[in-house]
């Protein structure tokens, strides 16, 4: 089933009327469920509350099963809107073993890697 999942992204709600748009759910994760793996919060696991140990940080939509048309659109409709993501990521065998935390200090790494 194709999902999105989003972490303080700032247009959550634009972003959620365009993913309804192509039937793609979408879910957003409170700072409290940071405690579980991807994965947990993919398969909407009851995750132990925990104080989150994230910094504000940039916002995080991770795509979980969509497919290569719908990736395209939302990418394309989120690029035209000028709507504020932050990182973009998809759902991978590696990553879903990650928390919340790692992937965004694995999404920032990858950034200062890129920046020249």
């Amino acid at each position: 089933m194709e999902k999105i999942i989003l972490f303080n992204v700032k247009d959550a709600k634009k972003i959620n009327k365009i993913a309804s748009q192509m039937k793609i759910k979408t879910y957003e994760v409170s700072p409290m469920e940071c405690g579980g793996t991807l994965q947990d919060i993919v398969d909407g696991k009851k995750i132990q509350a925990v104080p989150s140990t994230i910094s504000q940080t940039k916002g995080l939509m991770l795509m979980c099963d969509v497919t290569q048309k719908h990736m395209d659109r939302l990418l394309f409709a989120i690029k035209h809107d000028s709507l504020d993501v932050g990182y973009k990521a998809i759902l991978t065998k590696t990553n879903a073993k990650w928390s919340l935390a790692q992937m965004l200090v694995h999404m920032e790494m990858e950034e200062k890697n890129h920046s020249f």
